[in-house]
């Protein structure tokens, strides 16, 4: 009697087009929802009502500006994070960035207000030079150490951003905390002028055209200039980088200033933006969301910007869900985790051809 057997061939895949690369995220994220919708009926959670708030609050005008507010800071350190993982420099400090970033806009406004060493009229912009110039100085410490001693940059990237949350802590816990604030750990409130809602009216106007802006920057510089393509050739192939007479230090110190740089903004929208001065844990990890905004956009600049506004949304029905359902934000927590399985899974399948065979 002859028995049929059947193997799992994995082959990896030399190029793939970019229609299917975007049905495979499309069929993944598809899939997060059914997966994430059964999790939570074992759970005991309605998920048809949860997921329902989710989806209603991109369908709600209030909201969704809300969701596309809470979503800059983390598309801010997306786009950040996309030239680091574009050269191959995995950053896993966007966090403790943004709260550089934080900490420099705050240190213009108490010089302004208590000093008056900034005038009224270009402290908002001195805040966007500092925080990206804070949060860039912040990345290059790892990038250094990467290229010129060889360090792992995972570790000090990941490591500094305690540093930097403590760091905050002591500063808005100690000689920043606001003496008419009741001693509470807060600084002293930003002015109307350096508020992003002084703009326009909304914040969401002002962090939207910024992260737009910073997109467009971003895909100019990897897409046409000679900087972009040195940072992709670091990327892709150390060794021929360095053949093909690229600096590799100095490449990586500007890779990471501008990746650092990002995320050192998105810091200033968090206190400019959302709160209105610094307090402690300011970012509810908006760093590490970025990390997986940055995949689920495959690195493409103009498609992280979308992908934030998603999470922020996810964000905002969080905070929904705990109102209405009376459940913990752990429950979009889930969510987010399971989208990033999915992105996981989807990076194996744009990369691999599984095939069966007899």
């Amino acid at each position: 009697m002859l028995r049929t057997v059947w193997g799992i061939r994995v082959e990896r895949r030399l190029d793939i087009p970019r229609r299917t690369s975007a049905a495979i995220s499309g069929l993944l994220i598809l899939l997060s929802f059914v997966v994430a919708s059964a999790v939570f009926e074992i759970l005991g959670v309605n998920s048809v009502r949860t997921l329902s708030t989710i989806v209603s609050v991109f369908l709600s005008p209030s909201s969704l500006l809300q969701a596309i507010l809470r979503g800059m800071p983390i598309g801010l350190a997306a786009l950040g994070l996309s030239i680091a993982f574009r050269m191959n420099f995995w950053n896993i400090g966007a966090e403790g960035q943004l709260y550089m970033g934080m900490f420099a806009a705050t240190g213009m406004v108490l010089l302004h207000a208590y000093y008056g060493a900034i005038p009224e009229q270009l402290l908002f912009i001195t805040m966007i030079l500092a925080s990206f110039i804070s949060g860039g100085l912040y990345c290059t410490l790892p990038g250094f150490l990467k290229s010129k001693l060889g360090v792992n940059e995972i570790l000090p990237t990941l490591m500094l951003n305690y540093v930097a949350i403590l760091f905050v802590d002591f500063l808005v816990y100690g000689p920043w905390r606001d003496p008419k604030g009741f001693s509470f750990p807060l600084s002293i409130p930003f002015p109307d002028y350096a508020r992003m809602d002084g703009f326009f009216g909304n914040s969401s106007y002002l962090g939207l055209m910024i992260a737009i802006i910073v997109a467009a920057l971003v895909y100019g510089l990897m897409r046409w200039t000679t900087l972009g393509f040195e940072l992709r050739l670091v990327g892709q192939n150390v060794d021929a980088a360095k053949y093909g007479g690229v600096n590799l230090l100095k490449t990586t110190l500007i890779g990471s200033f501008l990746a650092g740089g990002l995320a050192g903004i998105g810091g200033l929208i968090i206190v400019s933006g959302l709160i209105g001065r610094l307090r402690p844990r300011a970012s509810p990890g908006y760093g590490y969301t970025a990390i997986i905004v940055a995949f689920l956009a495959g690195l493409n600049p103009w498609l992280i910007v979308p992908a934030a506004i998603f999470f922020g949304g996810l964000l905002v029905a969080g905070e929904a869900i705990q109102a209405t359902l009376n459940l913990p934000v752990a429950a979009v927590q889930v969510f987010q985790a399971i989208i990033f399985l999915m992105i996981i899974v989807a990076e194996f399948f744009k990369r691999y051809r599984v095939t069966f065979k007899r």
